[in-house]
């Protein structure tokens, strides 16, 4: 059986297909067998892009593939190590079927409120329809060099009772990297994919934290 993350929103633009892709990569370099479940059919930014590192031969290869339903990704899971949830920029019951299916959820963010403030909603909507609260954590995206706005972030997604797993910064060197097939853990910049794979590791931490509970 393989072990599921979903990476969900409220709404798009808050850097859930970045998050997932970098998942995927590191989870692949420790030789994992990985899918990730593009669950968006219009924009498909995940398939996209690893058909374009399918053609680049990029490694460590990485499988993605389009689906309308959660249950048809879990025929397949017997196949993979990993299954990444990439879900559609919008809250709907097809986002709680995939929340329930999960080990663990991630909650991508911008810095305001005006972002921050839809993923905890939608997270207390998962704890009130059964998902447990210590699968859930936030990351923060496309962050920018101050270090006040990512801490009040911090702070309000701690205060309401959720895990903080870090930040990824707006670089433009993450966009470069996936125009090439590549993922934000990836770009020619070690500073940077390091504190991208300090994010993964905090969701590898949150996943071990619900085992043991």
């Amino acid at each position: 059986m393989a072990l599921k993350i979903g990476v969900l929103s409220q709404k798009g633009g808050v850097g859930k297909s970045t998050l997932a892709r970098a998942i995927a990569v590191e989870f692949a370099r420790k030789e994992f067998n990985v899918k990730i479940a593009d669950m968006d059919l219009k924009q498909g930014t995940s398939t996209s892009w690893n058909a374009l590192r399918q053609d680049k031969k990029v490694k460590p290869k990485i499988e993605a593939q389009l689906f309308g339903e959660v249950k048809d990704v879990l025929k397949q899971d017997d196949l993979y190590d990993l299954i990444i949830f990439d879900g559609v920029g919008q809250a709907d019951s097809q986002t709680l079927a995939i929340a329930k299916a999960c080990n663990v959820v991630v909650l991508p963010s911008g810095l305001s409120r005006d972002d921050l403030a839809p993923q905890i909603k939608l997270g207390n909507e998962m704890i009130k329809k059964g998902v447990s609260r210590q699968k859930i954590g936030f990351s923060l995206s496309r962050t920018g060099r101050s270090e006040r706005e990512i801490q009040d972030a911090k702070d309000l997604i701690e205060s309401v009772g959720y895990a903080y797993l870090g930040n990824i910064d707006e670089k433009t060197s993450i966009t470069q990297a996936h125009d090439q097939g590549l993922s934000a853990n990836e770009t020619k910049y070690d500073t940077i994919n390091q504190t991208v794979d300090q994010v993964i590791q905090a969701i590898v931490d949150l996943i071990e934290n619900d085992v043991n509970v």
